[in-house]
């Protein structure tokens, strides 16, 4: 009898993502759980800083009866992120060298919280989301797909969906290409770890361990100046995991209409309003030929025109203000 590998589904949530989570884990939930054999949301219980916390204390109650909703229609686990410092120590003991993890990352955004998530999944294949992604194509075999990938090929760390929806000739904007695969259309070797979405076999990281690293000089200043630690990103440390271990990154379609992920840049009235139609869109692969081939959701699905003129003249005032 042929061996399938069991998957865990593991999905991060806090309460500043249930404005949008509230219609996008629904449709993740739609295409994923009946690929997987368990589905793990894990609630960050402890706020991150700035931007990462937006409206955090208005939507916790929120959250907390959409999630009750959601565990009544779907076979869900919900695990609030524990940050007792046994649990922290099994935690960096699993992952790393030693038995420290960082709770944030040097601009005060989440990582402790991804690890947690991965330790607490019951199967060794994990594949994670973000809440804020999206999932195109809605292949139901794509999960069983990228399962037996990881039996074909040891140095194989991390597996994820199409970035972006597929071009006619291929092309992926914004992503190094290290290979393109001979046996697969759109099936491809990329640099670099998303933590956004991934497919990882994770005693591959419990065998190696992660070694914690800082972020550039630059960066080191301002997590001093803004009493964070001095952490680098997850996904960064992931991917320097997987460059000193000789491991490689593969994302692709998969057969039929295969599966594609998509990604808000930004968060604007545009994008809340627009959410529900968005999905529809989505869902039935009904996207302009400019987003095709792309990760980041464009302009002509979501206007993002008042977000950008936001971030320049937040960049310009901070610009100003280092010059005084």
């Amino acid at each position: 009898m042929h061996y399938k590998p069991k998957v865990s589904l593991q999905i991060n949530l806090s309460p500043s993502d249930y404005p949008s989570a509230r219609f996008i884990l629904p449709h993740q939930l739609n295409v994923l759980a009946p690929q997987v054999d368990e589905i793990l949301l894990t609630i960050e219980s402890k706020p991150s800083k700035g931007r990462f916390a937006t409206a955090w204390t208005e939507n916790e109650a929120k959250l907390k009866a959409f999630l009750n909703d959601i565990s009544d229609r779907y076979p869900v686990k919900i695990l609030y992120v524990d940050y007792t410092g046994e649990t922290k120590k099994k935690v960096a003991e699993y992952f790393f060298k030693g038995n420290y993890i960082p709770e944030k990352d040097f601009r005060g955004g989440p990582f402790y919280c991804y690890f947690f998530g991965l330790y607490h999944c019951s199967h060794d294949l994990v594949f994670h989301l973000d809440a804020d992604m999206f999932l195109g194509g809605r292949s139901p075999l794509w999960v069983q797909e990228a399962a037996a990938l990881f039996s074909e090929k040891e140095n194989l760390f991390c597996l994820a969906p199409l970035p972006g929806p597929p071009a006619k000739n291929e092309k992926l904007v914004g992503q190094t290409i290290l290979k393109k695969f001979d046996d697969q259309a759109y099936k491809f070797q990329l640099a670099g770890f998303s933590t956004r979405i991934f497919m990882i076999k994770k005693s591959s990281v419990h065998q190696h361990k992660l070694r914690l690293t800082k972020p550039g000089l630059k960066n080191q200043l301002k997590a001093i100046l803004k009493g964070n630690v001095n952490a680098d990103l997850p996904e960064h440390q992931l991917a320097d995991f997987m460059e000193n271990n000789g491991l490689i990154r593969i994302d692709f379609l998969g057969s039929g209409d295969g599966m594609w992920s998509l990604h808000p840049p930004y968060r604007n009235s545009n994008f809340y309003d627009g959410l529900e139609n968005l999905i529809k869109k989505i869902e039935n692969n009904d996207v302009p030929d400019s987003q095709k081939g792309f990760y980041d959701i464009t302009d002509e699905l979501i206007d993002w025109s008042d977000a950008r003129m936001k971030l320049e003249q937040d960049n310009r005032i901070l610009g100003f203000l280092r010059l005084k």
